[in-house]
């Protein structure tokens, strides 16, 4: 189980630090999802900000679990994140139409946030 440790968070990131956060995990086989979502708003409650969440692999499914996208349409909403799916994950996977806040992109997309903040992986 990871413990969200604040003081170390605190520690190695500068004050208002931008972070883009990558989901892997399906919304049905693990807790990911609810733990980048508590890593999410522990972020914003200390100033920090969250950029973008990359959906990829089978957590592009997550738009498919209806309190798991309600949640992380509530965090883009309240923190105005981007809510990006990987768009040749979420083919594989049948979802081809979406509405906002989420949208379908490519890696590139998820490449350029990794380049201009911190990251962090949940998968």
């Amino acid at each position: 189980m990871m413990v969200l440790n604040l003081e170390l968070l605190r520690a190695f990131y500068e004050p208002m630090a931008e972070f883009s956060l990558t989901v892997t995990a399906s919304p049905w086989s693990t807790d990911q999802h609810p733990r980048a979502l508590r890593f999410a708003h522990a972020l914003h409650a200390e100033g920090h900000t969250v950029r973008q969440v990359f959906f990829y692999q089978d957590a592009v499914q997550a738009i498919q679990a209806a309190p798991i996208a309600q949640a992380w349409e509530a965090l883009a909403t309240d923190m105005g994140c981007e809510l990006f799916l990987c768009v040749s994950a979420a083919e594989r996977r049948a979802v081809t139409t979406v509405d906002t806040p989420w949208q379908l992109v490519g890696l590139g997309d998820w490449v350029t946030g990794l380049q201009q903040g911190e990251h962090l992986h949940f998968g």
